[in-house]
C-alpha cells in the first residue's frame, strides 16, 4: 500500500510511521484527515516512480533516481511501514504538468499487460498525484510516500487499484 502525502518537513512526515492507518488517518474529533493524501496502491516510490519521473522530466532513469531525495528514507523500521521522500524535481514537474500531460505520460510509460500499471489505471493516479503536488507547492510542503507491505483488505465495494484522495479541510 502506498499513500503519497504532503507535509511541511521531514520531521512532521516521519510522524506518519507511527500511525496505523498512515497519513490518511482521521484526526480525533474532526473526522478529517491529518494530511493531504492520495492513495496510489499501484505506484511504489522507488522504481515505478523513478520511471515515471524519467518520462515526465525527459531525463534518464539513472539521473532522476540519483537525486538525493528520490526514495530517501525519512523514517521506518526494517519491516515497515516506511516514509520516504519524493524528489523536489519530480514534485515540481508533477505540480506543473497539465492533466493531459500526465495522461500522456501514463500512456507512454505504462507496461503492456501489467494490470496495476495499465494506462487506464495509471492515468487517474498520476493526475491525482499531480494535483497533490500542486496543492503541496501552494503551501510550501514537500511530497512523501508512506509504504506498507503488509496485505490490507480494501473496504467492501472498493475497486482494486482505486485512487483515493483525502484532503484536510
Amino acid at each position: 500500500m502506498t499513500d503519497y502525502f504532503a507535509a511541511p518537513t521531514d520531521a512532521v512526515a516521519a510522524t506518519v510511521v507511527h500511525l496505523e492507518a498512515g497519513p490518511s488517518v482521521l484526526a480525533r474529533g474532526s473526522g478529517r484527515p491529518l494530511f493531504d493524501t492520495v492513495r496510489l496502491p499501484a505506484v511504489e516510490p522507488f522504481v515505478m516512480l523513478g520511471r515515471i519521473a524519467a518520462t515526465l522530466c525527459s531525463r534518464p532513469y539513472a539521473e532522476v533516481t540519483s537525486h538525493p531525495r528520490h526514495g530517501a528514507l525519512v523514517d521506518g523500521a526494517d519491516e515497515g511501514p516506511w516514509v520516504v521522500a519524493v524528489s523536489d524535481e519530480l514534485a515540481d514537474a508533477l505540480a506543473a504538468a497539465t492533466p493531459e500531460r500526465l495522461v500522456a505520460v501514463a500512456r507512454s510509460w505504462a507496461a503492456p499487460g501489467a494490470r496495476a500499471a495499465a494506462p487506464e489505471r495509471l492515468a487517474p493516479a498520476l493526475v491525482a498525484l499531480g494535483e497533490l503536488a500542486d496543492r503541496a507547492r501552494q503551501v510550501r510542503h514537500e511530497l512523501y510516500c508512506w509504504t506498507l507491505l503488509a496485505p490490507v483488505l480494501p473496504p467492501p465495494g472498493a475497486a482494486v487499484g482505486q485512487v483515493r484522495t483525502r484532503r484536510p479541510a
